[in-house]
């Protein structure tokens, strides 16, 4: 049951938080979008301006064949392979660029539905629009400066190179959108499907499988013990899985220098190969980890209740970033998660009753994600007319100066997670304390 304190914290909902019925702004932030989307689409060679690498085939002098949704091409390439009974995992002569099958089996299973390459437009679109749809419900700006933060984290490079690709990292989106409102609801069995959304979107492509975080989110003591051992037992049962269907893991690309992240980027760069900048990394992310346990800084500020769907948000935005950024190599399509973080680093720095610490940190984590978002795609705007041997080198060493600042935005990050999960493990601890006492 509800406390008095909880519904007077909802009635006095801070910036970001309370809800309206047919709001303007959030009407007008998608018709933004709509309109940002149509130009590119209208004028396809621009993309290439703003970073996404759109592909187009000449059918006839000065007429060109449009290939929208990539990725989405490739996927489906892969169950027409198995359909024809060849290997998936082998380069894929359906595709056109003849790339592997890089993720789960799961996918395949599309050819069930009848799905082919020749479907690629429609199923692209689909995942377009319900990624769009997710993402819109979710921000819901209040005036005009919020208006334009939600179009400064919308309206970029990432965000667009996965719709234009049709990546299936906007799937990921969608499936975990709803991983929130579930644990949130009333009802334990809504709860529960939250932990399968988390360990489907794993099967799926893999590093959903760090989204387990998110259910410490506050439950009762003995109903969150049980999620997290059955989420732990079901990803184990989804990596034998892949272990035994996906020959090798090493077909996955691995990505490197600007329109990418990742913290071994840094040592590849300067030349450093093979396994061990993946462990230093690995132990500065522990160090760091264990630095902002023992900080006070963030531990007298705790989300109201009515703040704790968009903590969660955040939460659940910020393990995905953070995990793939210290474990890998990866796309800058992984961006489309910021979104999640945006309501928070919107109110929280204007939060009166959050610490004055916790404000500093949440805006400075703002203005780097805005970094992190637009720094490539405004230094290659600025140079893709260069030939093309200066703005590789050039692209090199931007792509080094940002390597700090994007460190200092993930460190931020784990202090925000690190608060989540210290916040979780304590209510586990005090529940257990209090059985032993009642044995």
């Amino acid at each position: 049951m509800r406390s008095e304190s909880d519904s007077l914290a909802d009635k006095s909902r801070l910036p970001g938080t309370s809800r309206l019925r047919f709001p303007f702004w959030s009407l007008l932030l998608g018709a933004f979008v709509a309109c940002w989307l149509a130009f590119f689409f209208l004028y396809p060679t621009a993309l290439n301006k703003v970073g996404v690498g759109h592909y187009r085939i000449e059918v006839a002098p000065e007429r060109f064949h449009e290939i929208w949704f990539l990725d989405t091409f490739a996927i489906l390439a892969s169950n027409d392979t198995v359909t024809a009974g060849e290997d998936p995992y082998a380069p894929n002569r359906l595709d056109y660029m003849r790339r592997r099958h890089s993720y789960g089996p799961a996918w395949l299973y599309l050819r069930h539905l009848g799905l082919t390459r020749a479907d690629v437009v429609l199923v692209g679109l689909a995942q377009g629009a319900t990624f769009l749809l997710a993402a819109l419900v979710l921000l819901r700006p209040r005036c005009a400066r919020s208006l334009f933060w939600y179009l400064g984290i919308f309206c970029t490079t990432p965000v667009l190179a996965a719709i234009e690709r049709g990546n299936n990292d906007l799937s990921m989106f969608v499936i975990l959108a709803a991983v929130v409102p579930c644990l949130l609801s009333g009802r334990v069995a809504v709860r529960w499907f939250g932990v399968a959304l988390i360990v489907l979107a794993a099967a799926l492509k893999y590093y959903p499988a760090v989204a387990v975080l998110v259910l410490l989110a506050p439950a009762p003591m003995r109903e969150v013990r049980w999620r997290l051992a059955a989420a732990v037992v079901a990803l184990a049962l989804v990596v034998w899985q892949v272990a035994i269907s996906v020959p090798g893991l090493a077909v996955l690309p691995a990505p490197g220098g600007i329109l990418s992240f990742g913290a071994v980027d840094i040592f590849r760069q300067l030349g450093v190969l093979g396994a061990w900048p993946q462990v230093v990394v690995i132990l500065v992310a522990l160090i760091a980890v264990a630095g902002w346990w023992r900080s006070a800084m963030l531990q007298e500020w705790q989300p109201l209740p009515a703040q704790r769907r968009d903590w969660i948000h955040f939460t659940l935005g910020s393990v995905l970033l953070t995990g793939c950024f210290f474990v890998g190599q990866h796309v800058a399509y992984r961006w489309i998660f910021a979104l999640w973080l945006a309501p928070l680093l919107w109110w929280l720095p204007r939060d009166l009753r959050a610490p004055r610490a916790v404000r500093c940190l949440a805006r400075v984590t703002a203005w780097l994600l805005l970094v992190m978002l637009w720094g490539d795609a405004l230094f290659l705007f600025a140079v893709h007319r260069w030939p093309h041997d200066e703005m590789m080198r050039a692209a090199r060493w931007m792509s080094l100066g940002l390597q700090p600042l994007t460190w200092l935005f993930f460190l931020c990050l784990l202090g925000f997670l690190t608060h989540f999960a210290r916040a979780g493990f304590a209510g586990l601890r005090r529940d257990l304390a209090v059985r032993e006492v009642g044995e």
